[in-house]
């Protein structure tokens, strides 16, 4: 059978999981959407946006799936840009296909000086842009060994763990691609040189440690590596952690599990436990801003392997990929049989994992706060019975949303390294198609509003994703690292560049012609929202959780001195 250029990229997708390709039809990229609409097997969900796009398919990547984005030349794709930014630095498997120009375009506009639809004028830019933002670009202006090329390309985005970018010229979707193997057949490339250093290392740590902790990343999730993870961390029954980017790895009722260190702010158990050990083994860790005090005070404590990396402290080990390095970790004999304390979090729920702050939970008739939404979340997801996915956006609330109780496996979503506010609405509209679970949303208000369209198309596609806003009228997240002052000082006022145009989101399901709107303003209320919006699983909803401009998290309060 022979297979057009389209028909053998569609082809390919499923091969590799993929089923649904996000994007924004353009003239560019049709005819390679044609094909996914012809084929039952595929879904092409047409995004208000190209940005939500973008999101979309990286949170549908996150999932153990490659995610895929096709939107217009030029004007699409560089709208989209901050969302492959965002799978690039979270590595996060994604391929962007895109229609291009032709050499007639090209030929023109060289010989003439008259732009194609959506040039520059500048030379290739959707190419020299997108090269910086993947692992790996590929422009194919002609079908020799173009199967070969896109293959490799696919292999890269897996391998790698992070997006490529497919330019293809629009006249050459419907042409014959020519032979190509049947499957994408590849072996997985292993960096092994590190092992013997890496388990010299960490052999040397456990077996004179008395207080080593584990820490669990996503790179374990990407490789399905999870199971040989566990498999050395109950053997040698050491206490583990996740970072944000991983919460929900295992189920958060493991005894062994004892929370999330997501910075320097996290509950003083959680800090205590991970800053005071005297060997930290970190598998599959993307750090970021939020963890520089922990790598850096460490120093030697931590021995570390992710992406093909390894390091102990400053110090970069010969190349090692994840696996070989838990192949090593799982041969270790029992390296210290001293009885150890477990902090474990099993168990606990939201208010009990964070006990040690007293008066951080108003639960006040007539008051709520970010640590009141997180309480009534808890709670409610304590209670259902139906599996939830929770995405958590950039904000004030990505602190207390580290301590929701989570048992259910593989089920949380946040941006925690790129820290993009307004990622997480979008991404759990991926996360929803890879996985079938309901999203339920915590965002912002400032970065709700970059990406409120995303509402429309969870009606569009009867998505029953619950959306809590905190709903305190700024980008409260930059007031406080721009001036704390304003928080601790009731006499300062915020800074006029944070404030937002209130919304009344109660009202979008009337824009948007269909969902649902509500609006709470204390505990027992948004409960109840909850509640509501969970017996009914046919359409959206909104909560705007209304909260003081001037309330923080405990976290905050705490490095500000107010608890």
């Amino acid at each position: 059978m022979s297979y057009t250029v389209s028909e053998f990229i569609t082809l390919r997708l499923k091969q590799l999981g993929c089923r649904h390709v996000f994007g924004v039809p353009g003239t560019s990229c049709s005819d390679f959407i044609d094909a996914l609409m012809a084929d039952e097997d595929m879904h092409f969900i047409n995004t208000v946006n190209e940005l939500e796009a973008g999101y979309a398919a990286d949170g549908y990547g996150r999932q153990g799936a490659l995610g895929a984005v096709t939107v217009a030349y030029g004007v699409g794709t560089l709208s989209m840009a901050n969302g492959i930014a965002s799978a690039l630095t979270e590595r996060v498997p994604l391929i962007v296909i895109n229609g291009g120009p032709t050499d007639k375009d090209w030929r023109i506009e060289a010989e003439y000086d008259v732009r194609f639809s959506h040039g520059t004028g500048f030379g290739k830019t959707d190419l020299k842009v997108f090269a910086s933002l993947a692992l790996a670009a590929e422009e194919i202006r002609t079908l020799d060994n173009a199967a070969a090329i896109i293959d490799e390309l696919l292999t890269t985005a897996i391998e790698g763990s992070g997006p490529v970018y497919l330019e293809i010229p629009q006249n050459l979707w419907k042409q014959p691609i020519g032979e190509f193997s049947p499957n994408l057949q590849y072996t997985p490339k292993r960096f092994t040189a590190g092992q013997a250093q890496f388990n010299h290392t960490a052999h040397s740590l456990l077996r004179t440690a008395t207080r080593p902790v584990v820490l669990l990343g996503a790179e374990l999730i990407r490789f399905g590596l999870v199971e040989e993870a566990m498999r050395f961390v109950e053997f040698q029954q050491l206490p583990f952690y996740t970072t944000m980017l991983s919460k929900s790895l295992v189920s958060e009722d493991h005894p062994l599990f004892c929370g999330v260190y997501d910075s320097d702010l996290a509950p003083s158990t959680i800090t205590q436990g991970v800053e005071s050990a005297d060997a930290v083994i970190a598998l599959g860790c993307l750090f970021g801003i939020d963890h520089r005090h922990l790598v850096v005070t460490l120093g030697n404590k931590l021995c570390r392997v992710a992406y093909h990396k390894a390091m102990q402290g400053k110090t970069v080990l010969p190349a090692l990929s994840l696996g070989a390095a838990l192949e090593t970790l799982n041969a270790l004999p029992l390296l210290n049989t001293t009885a150890r304390h477990i902090p474990s979090v099993a168990g606990l729920s939201y208010v009990e994992r964070r006990a040690q702050w007293q008066g951080k939970l108003a639960r006040k008739p007539f008051g709520l706060g970010h640590d009141d939404i997180f309480a009534a979340i808890g709670e409610f997801i304590t209670e259902v019975t139906a599996p939830y996915y929770v995405c958590l956006d950039t904000c004030l609330a990505s602190f207390p949303g580290a301590d929701i109780p989570l048992t259910d496996v593989q089920c949380f979503l946040a941006n925690p390294v790129w820290l993009s506010i307004g990622q997480g609405t979008p991404a759990a509209l991926g996360a929803h198609f890879a996985t079938g679970k309901r999203p339920l949303i915590v965002t912002g208000d400032g970065g709700f509003q970059m990406v409120a369209q995303t509402f429309s198309t969870f009606v569009k596609y009867n998505i029953p994703a619950i959306i809590v806003i905190i709903d305190n009228g700024s980008y409260a997240i930059e007031q406080f690292l721009i001036d704390e002052s304003f928080f601790t000082k009731p006499d300062v006022e915020a800074l006029p560049y944070v404030l937002l145009n209130g919304w009344k989101y109660e009202n979008m399901p009337h824009v948007y012609n269909g969902g649902l709107g509500l609006r709470v303003t204390d505990y027992a209320g948004l409960l109840g929202a909850l509640n509501y919006a969970h017996a009914r699983p046919d359409q959206p909803c909104v909560i705007a959780a209304q909260i003081p401009m001037k309330d923080l998290p405990a976290e905050n309060r705490r490095f500000l001195g107010l608890e």
